[in-house]
């Protein structure tokens, strides 16, 4: 982000509830949109930021690093000159570095993965809806009677053609019936 520096406040030292004391410093800049801002810089959070920024006078233009950190606010985390690459935040402590979550390739599911974990959604749903029906009345419930009727009903949610269901359908027609007269 481009900002030129309207004001460096002086940086003010204030006293942490654990007896260290710590600075802070009133930057109030304009971006290139023309927006005037200013932005309260601690020397805990990023002390080569904070370092630089108070070295700076009136009128300079710089270029800030800004990352967002985890409670959604913009953190300043680097200065860059213009003609270099940004200065690292070198002298920060481990737990003041800020952690990045930017994922450098995608991690969104294929076409593929989506159609294979709908299919299954699909599948589990269809088989607690044949428990739920065999059930009603019955004593015990048969597996495969369950299996049948929750890929009768996978079947009819993707709108897979009668053809392909009618060969279970007529295999079951064909065996001997076991229920005497």
């Amino acid at each position: 982000m481009q900002i030129q520096i309207i004001d460096v406040g002086t940086p003010n030292t204030h006293a942490a509830k654990n007896g260290r004391s710590y600075q802070s410093i009133e930057v109030t800049y304009k971006s290139n949109d023309g927006k005037v801002s200013s932005k309260k810089l601690m020397s805990f959070s990023n002390p080569t930021v904070f370092k630089t920024i108070s070295g700076l006078s009136k009128g300079a233009a710089i270029d800030v690093v800004t990352t967002k950190d985890d409670a959604g606010y913009w953190q300043w985390t680097g200065i860059n000159d213009g003609q270099s690459a940004p200065q690292a935040t070198q002298g920060a402590t481990p737990s003041s570095t800020p952690t990045t979550t930017r994922v450098t390739g995608s991690n969104y599911e294929t076409a593929d993965e989506r159609a294979a974990r709908q299919r299954l959604i699909v599948r589990q749903s269809s088989l607690s809806a044949a428990v739920s029906i065999l059930t009603v009345g019955a004593k015990t419930v048969d597996k495969t009677a369950v299996l049948n009727l929750a890929s009768e009903l996978t079947d009819w949610v993707f709108e897979v053609k009668q053809e392909e269901t009618l060969s279970g359908i007529d295999s079951a027609l064909a065996m001997a019936d076991d229920i005497p007269y």
